[in-house]
């Protein structure tokens, strides 16, 4: 296998070869991989080997001693099915020829049940990724939903500015950066984690976003919508369609002081960006009972659970 540093244009291959698969996760974002901190996408590396891609990374330093030591970590290759198999027993020829410990992560379940018992793996509730189906977020039908469509109708009820026009959802303008970082920090300030073990994490998101709004700008399949009242910004949430045409939720803040805000951002930009979508991710809970709690709500079709593989000992 020969890796060589990523560019911005092997995503044009990257999506290429993600379109003609089904995969339901985030890991191929651009915005996943450049954002966080922890890919460290200084050090991340392709390969392309026709049939699959893969990428390699080693962790950032302040994770390195958290996660596999400092190796090299790779992604679950970009495959078809059919060459699940082969792709993993690429990637452990490639680690015994680099003297390193195998160490694959955020491996799907339908890699894993292809893959059996050859490997070892780690499963952790937390990092699995909500899936739903986009008619539910869409139409919100049923007894199930019936608390939220209540949260939205009176918040339209209270925020909109008339029955003509009753919507308050808009897309983003690049006009609206500053305000839209002024509900961030305040959401910051308000949130439910322990500030002192959080602050790294607040600091990686706030990067995250200002690259989200830049993709924004620059690439189609991103988008970014506004809840705007009385001249203040008091939602946002931001999203991609993958290649393999998963709609994605990357970011949603709302100002809880505007009781029923979420509900309201949740369903509006579900109905403007993702009717055609396979599913909507919404993403992990990281085990925060808060955000556990919240996903949980809106009753998830399924998940798309992620395995550590690790080669046996």
């Amino acid at each position: 296998m020969q890796f060589r540093q990523i560019s911005d244009e092997d995503y044009t291959r990257i999506a290429e070869v993600q379109s003609k698969t089904e995969y339901d996760g985030s890991e191929y974002s651009m915005l996943y991989l450049k954002g966080w901190d922890f890919f460290n996408y200084q050090s991340m590396q392709i390969c392309d080997m026709g049939e699959s891609i893969f990428l390699r990374f080693v962790p950032h330093d302040r994770f390195s001693e958290d996660v596999h030591n400092g190796k090299y970590i790779y992604l679950p290759p970009l495959t078809a099915l059919e060459n699940v198999e082969n792709a993993y027993r690429q990637i452990k020829e490639q680690t015994v020829i680099d003297g390193e410990d195998m160490y694959v992560m955020s491996t799907p379940e339908n890699y894993v049940e292809i893959l059996k018992d050859e490997y070892e793996y780690i499963h952790n509730e937390d990092y699995d990724e909500y899936l739903y189906l986009p008619e539910d977020l869409i139409t919100l039908a049923g007894k199930k939903y019936h608390s939220k469509r209540n949260h939205i109708k009176n918040f339209v009820k209270r925020y909109a500015p008339s029955e003509e026009d009753n919507s308050l959802l808009r897309s983003y303008l690049p006009s609206d950066r500053e305000k839209v970082f002024a509900l961030i920090n305040g959401w910051e300030e308000h949130k439910e984690f322990d500030k002192e073990s959080y602050d790294d994490m607040a600091n990686d998101e706030l990067n995250v976003i200002a690259l989200a709004l830049k993709l924004v700008e620059e690439k189609e399949n991103y988008f970014a919508d506004v809840v705007e009242y009385d001249g203040k910004i008091i939602g946002f949430s931001l999203g991609e369609i993958t290649p393999s045409n998963v709609g994605i939720t990357h970011i949603e803040k709302g100002d809880v002081n505007y009781d029923g805000v979420y509900p309201y951002l949740c369903n509006g930009f579900a109905k403007r960006h993702f009717e055609n979508v396979r599913y909507i991710n919404r993403q992990e809970d990281m085990g925060l009972e808060g955000l556990r709690k919240s996903k949980r709500s809106y009753h998830p079709i399924g998940f798309c659970k992620k395995y550590a593989v690790k080669s046996h000992e």
